[in-house]
């Protein structure tokens, strides 16, 4: 949700970071559902009003969601 733009601050107890080989699964779907099908993330996108190609492609936005 924080990659997509939608604030939904840390992650609480008991959950927590993902491992990098598993938020690279969750991105690679992702990217993989926009390429193909953007309108079913359009909402998203428009309700927090975020550029979802640049959220689910720029790095920076991945940042401090994965263990190191």
């Amino acid at each position: 949700m924080n990659v997509l733009g939608m604030p939904s601050g840390p992650c609480r107890q008991p959950l927590g970071k993902m491992t990098r080989s598993g938020l690279d699964v969750v991105l690679t779907n992702a990217r993989k559902v926009f390429e193909a099908n953007p309108q079913i993330l359009q909402p998203v996108a428009d309700y927090f009003n975020v550029d979802l190609k640049d959220r689910l492609y720029n790095a920076k936005y991945v940042e401090g969601l994965y263990y190191a």
